[in-house]
């Protein structure tokens, strides 16, 4: 991330050196769009933060936080005795940018909780229900880290281990709200797939979307069979033993085979019934790609009478649109290709795959969104001439969804969000340019689909008296009325829909709850919308704010065409009768195809009859404001401590030294202040003399990052780079007074232009050669970054990276130093195969001019079987070919005794490195500096990550020298651990 390296910059500056001389970085870039201009309600219990255009959401959310917060006091038997921030954004791209964390968020994260200062953060994106269940998610987080901290200190433990993940998020969804649909799905198709993970091996899902589901589901059972207070006893008992298997021994009081026995069998109870008469999509189903990741299908068929099948898709690592060629039956002709490549450059910079859909129009124009920059773009793709013509942004929308096209092109409708957070119908007019909202209140209008007569589009909205509950339904908006009529009305999820090719019925997909509350699987619904169309001139539900009146007599004929274990997404109706739809089975999603589509429809179990009842009315959350007593004040920085740290140790060689370290920032992570204080001193006398402080800020608030500050260091330096300091052994004396400025200006996220510079005075003493120099030295410096590598377990898999840069440094007052620096760095990645890499570096680095310093290579990082770091010059190039294949990705699954040690991948790799090093001339050598020669190694190694974080790597090989023709007779072996290059 761009924002990284400001923090190590510190440290180099503090060295007296730009940075360029000491090495650089890669990283995307992790861009702050938006000006945010914070405000602060405050409740009873809670700090809200917000922006102005979000204030209404804000008052929303407060009232969600302060409904549960009473509730979870008792659930937990705890008080907080802090007020608990709640930050809060408007959209899931504004979300993308909070400084809070300084990671990256994709799609599809709905908030966390930072335990530092006890942040919640929560995007609303939308759908108030999911912002009302992510808040109490988040807010059951808050109170069990606040317990189990409580629990600690009671019992006089130290505060160094915590619940395991599976626990926290399960108990946190557990308690967050009821089982929803897509915790029934998730664990239907784990039931039905046979991938339920063991109790005791639960390590292995770890962080991922099942362990959440299947943790909520251990927490419902534990609640069912051993009662619901079992559960805080689980957090009360924390602190009797580390291995949590322990304590729910203590607090079920039975062993942990058994308790896992029964729990295994209960789920398997849960859905087993459910699964009688059932089928997975596959069964029924013909795939049209069932390779990794494959969603949001649209249909086109060209003059010729050629038909293809689009989606997008995560095949390799990146996700793009792709087409793959279809027969008559929709079965693939051909491999599919990537039409539009994604996630590399900033035009097609995200897919929102769970959440927009596509659509092609019938003069073959694909309109598909990708977040673009700051904001979702709609691009318009010509399937013939196989280009992007147009794209549309629109200033005052934020995140953009499902766009659709009227029958004869010339306009667009689709979803979108305003900074304001809620989700309303939009149409944009091609040929005038006009943007019209269709709807404009706090219900959530999603996936627009355009009628064939152009009349109408049908969407799925939660606009109704049982939309409160979290219930969606469909709706028809007639274009020229501006009326909504209800088209499903109950308590189910109806989604995704769109119209059949006459323009009669609206197929859609459908999970509906069994009389315990259970939902069913998402199944393929249609629905005769002609009842709905005609004979009437008044709405069945308006956009009028007062509760509209539903005609009595209005009934649906609806047929329900599937029924799966799973769920199915985006049902397409073909022009010849078939079905084209997005399926989930084995955790995996596939486009498909079905066909028979009359004889479903006449099937009578799948066929009923539905009365909307007159009962439908607007319905609204409470906001919170003045008159709750609650204050609205303008935010205003104040810092609060990150991290204090100190250190003490004792060595012969280099005395005594010590320091501390301590980090502020301020509540939304947007402004930091780091201060150092250390002494190197070799005697008590030289306590001063030796004293190094540093003070230094990083502001993250702006699209470009700043970094400034102060230093001071003094004392004994080992440093190889030195040109001064005799070569074998390059210690030396320097005091440096100084200060240093950095920006980073992120071009896009995956590009990035840094300029440093720093003014410092260096008086250096070279003891071994009786040498003093003093010098005021200015260095400057610039870089250009690139950075879309796509990583897996061990590093980088796919992509390139590149990093080029030019610095100057003189001696302003005594011209002692005067060197110019060229460093350029290329790093490509690509895969011959889907699981094999082969990575290719070239690097070249250069120092110039009096007093250049020296560059260095060797080890497992660079050039490997040589020394650390022996391989100096000033001058170099270096190249690494390496190819990276798979072993086993999960060596626990087969050898039991390793999965304690969380071993999750094991490569090989065949390796070739080469270098070359000078300082004068090119051939001119210096052996103890390996200079003049052109060097190198090959050979093999393994790579194993242990725990998701940490990589080990181990290489044998053998060296050569004399460019190629010299092999050492004597192997090597080197371990090192870090990320493949």
């Amino acid at each position: 991330m761009c924002r990284r390296w400001l923090v190590p910059f510190v440290v180099l500056w503090i060295a007296g050196v730009a940075h360029a001389q000491y090495g650089y970085h890669f990283g995307r870039n992790k861009i702050q769009y938006e000006n945010f201009e914070w405000e602060i309600l405050k409740t009873e219990h809670f700090d809200v933060y917000h922006y102005p255009e979000m204030r209404e959401l804000a008052e929303m959310g407060a009232g969600f936080a302060e409904e549960v917060y009473t509730e979870l006091e008792h659930r937990f038997d705890l008080s907080l005795n802090h007020r608990v921030p709640l930050i809060f954004y408007s959209s899931n791209l504004h979300f993308k940018q909070t400084n809070v964390t300084p990671g990256f968020i994709p799609d599809g994260v709905g908030g966390f909780f930072e335990f530092l200062k006890g942040r919640v953060v929560v995007p609303a994106n939308g759908n108030l229900h999911r912002f009302r269940r992510v808040i109490r998610h988040e807010l059951v987080h808050v109170f069990t880290y606040s317990k189990i901290l409580r629990v600690m200190r009671d019992h006089r433990k130290p505060v160094d281990r915590f619940l395991p993940l599976w626990f926290t998020e399960g108990i946190a969804e557990y308690w967050s709200g009821t089982a929803d649909y897509q915790h029934e799905m998730v664990m239907r198709d784990a039931v039905a797939s046979n991938f339920l993970v063991p109790l005791a091996d639960m390590l292995r899902i770890s962080g991922t979307y099942l362990m959440y589901k299947q943790g909520e589901a251990v927490c419902r059972f534990i609640a069912e069979t051993y009662g619901e207070e079992k559960l805080l006893d689980l957090i009360e008992n924390a602190w009797q033993d580390r291995d949590f298997r322990k304590v729910m021994e203590v607090t079920l009081h039975e062993r942990f085979q058994d308790i896992s026995t029964r729990w295994d069998k209960w789920v398997r109870a849960q859905y087993y019934p459910s699964l009688d008469g059932a089928a997975t999509p596959s069964l029924i189903a013909g795939g049209i790609s069932a390779r990794g990741f494959s969603s949001k299908p649209a249909v086109y068929r060209n003059e010729a009478g050629e038909r293809s099948v689009l989606f997008v898709g995560n095949r390799t690592g990146y996700s793009n649109v792709f087409s793959v060629p279809v027969d008559s039956l929709y079965r693939p002709i051909g491999d599919p290709r990537v039409l539009i490549p994604g996630e590399r450059s900033s035009r097609f910079e995200a897919f929102h795959l769970f959440e927009s859909r596509m659509s092609v129009s019938e003069q073959g124009q694909l309109a598909f969104v990708t977040q673009s920059g700051e904001r979702d773009v709609i691009h318009v793709y010509d399937i013939e001439a196989d280009e992007v013509t147009e794209t549309y942004s629109f200033d005052d929308l934020t995140a953009v969804y499902s766009p659709t096209w009227s029958p004869d092109g010339r306009k667009i409708a689709f979803t979108a969000i305003e900074p304001s957070g809620f989700t309303d119908l939009h149409v944009y007019d091609r040929d005038t340019g006009v943007l019209q909202r269709l709807t404009n209140d706090f219900y959530d209008d999603r996936d627009p689909s355009w009628s064939p007569d152009g009349r109408y589009l049908v969407f799925s909205s939660d606009r109704t008296s049982v939309g409160k509950e979290d219930a969606y339904n469909l709706f028809v908006y007639d274009l020229s009325t501006q009326h909504v009529r209800y088209l499903t009305y109950g308590d189910h999820h109806d989604l995704s829909p769109s119209w059949t090719p006459d323009g009669q019925r609206v197929v859609f997909t459908s999970t509906r709850p069994d009389s315990s509350g259970v939902y069913s699987g998402q199944d393929v619904w249609i629905i005769d919308a002609a009842d709905a169309l005609a004979g009437t001139s008044d709405p069945i539900a308006s956009l009028d704010p007062e509760p509209a009146t539903l005609r009595p007599d209005a009934e649906r004929t609806m047929h329900r065409l599937t029924r799966l274990t799973t769920a199915v997404y985006d049902p397409v109706w073909t022009e010849d009768d078939r079905l084209v739809f997005a399926a989930m089975e084995g955790f995996s999603f596939s486009v498909r195809t079905l066909g028979g589509l009359d004889s479903l429809r006449t099937k009578p179990v799948a066929t009923e009859k539905v009365r909307v009842d007159s009962t439908g009315s607007a319905w609204a959350f409470e906001r919170r404001g003045q008159s709750a007593g609650d204050e609205q004040v303008k935010y205003k920085k104040r810092y609060q401590l990150d991290i204090a740290q100190s250190q003490l140790s004792q060595n012969p060689v280099w005395g005594t030294q010590g320091g501390a370290f301590i980090a502020l920032s301020d509540m939304m992570g947007d402004d930091y202040y780091y201060f150092t204080l250390f002494s190197n001193s070799r005697a008590s006398g030289d306590f001063l003399e030796t004293l190094n402080f540093s003070v230094s800020r990083l502001q993250l608030n702006r699209r470009t990052n700043t970094s400034y500050g102060i230093y001071r260091y003094a004392g004994l330096r080992y440093d190889i780079t030195e040109p001064l300091a005799d070569s074998s052994f390059p210690l030396f004396f320097e005091t440096v007074w100084g200060g240093y400025g950095a920006m980073s200006y992120p071009i896009s996220k995956f590009r990035r232009v840094e300029l440093g510079t720093s003014l410092s005075w260096s008086d250096k003493e070279v003891t071994f050669r009786n040498l003093r120099r003093q010098a005021l030295l200015l260095s400057n410096s610039v870089s250009l970054v690139h950075d879309n590598a796509l990583y897996y377990y061990n590093g980088p898999i796919e992509g390139w990276r590149g990093n080029l840069t030019l610095a100057y440094t003189t001696d302003i007052r005594f011209s002692n130093v005067s060197y110019y620096t060229v460093s350029a760095d290329v790093r490509k990645y690509w895969r011959p195969l889907p699981s094999v890499t082969f990575a290719q570096r070239a690097q070249f680095q250069m120092n110039q001019g009096r007093e250049a310093r020296l560059f260095f290579l060797g080890g497992s990082w660079d050039l490997r079987g040589y020394p650390f770091w022996d391989v100096r010059g000033r001058k170099m190039w270096f190249t690494s070919h390496e190819l990276r294949v798979p072993i086993v990705d999960f060596p626990g699954r087969y050898v039991p005794i390793l999965a304690p040690f969380g071993i999750v991948n094991l490569k090989g790799a065949a390796f070739f490195d080469a270098a070359h090093a000078w300082n004068f001339g090119y051939n001119d050598r210096e052996p103890e500096l390996f200079t003049g020669d052109t060097i190198g190694s090959a050979g093999i190694g393994l790579r194993m990550n242990m725990f998701g974080g940490l990589v080990l790597r181990y290489d044998i090989g053998y060296r050569f020298s004399n460019g190629l023709k010299d092999w050492d007779d004597e192997r090597f072996g080197q371990f090192f651990f870090g990320w493949d290059f």
